[in-house]
């Protein structure tokens, strides 16, 4: 059964592989051309993408700023006010104690005075 092949046939069959071989290189440059541009396209929403990202991260780092520096301003105010606070507490203090070291003077020489009163000047 072996078919004796003539040379047209060989010949025929060489274009055909020709032919598919042509057909499949140009397909094999449409596909890499079209993975390049599928890459190209890829590449640029990614790199779209990290531009919207870094954007918003800058956007609320600077968001964030603006609230830490409230806040602190918050802060050193209500530190300020705690300050005049505790002076003006220490500055009563003083006073107080002032007036209780008067009273404490005071009740001590009307005792003393009551004491030497009755042990040396009793009339009775």
């Amino acid at each position: 059964m072996s078919d004796v092949m003539t040379a047209s046939e060989a010949k025929q069959i060489l274009d055909a592989i020709q032919a598919l071989t042509v057909e499949v290189k140009v397909n094999q440059a449409r596909t890499e051309e079209q993975f390049k541009t599928l890459r190209a396209e890829v590449k640029a929403e990614i790199n779209e993408l990290r531009a919207e990202v870094k954007a918003e991260i800058n956007e609320l780092r600077t968001e964030v700023k603006a609230e830490i520096k409230a806040l602190n301003d918050k802060v050193d105010t209500l530190r300020s006010d705690l300050r005049d606070d505790i002076n003006e507490l220490r500055d009563r203090q003083k006073a107080i104690d002032s007036r209780l070291w008067a009273f404490i003077v005071g009740l001590v020489t009307l005792v003393g005075g009551g004491v030497i009163k009755v042990l040396w000047f009793d009339r009775a």
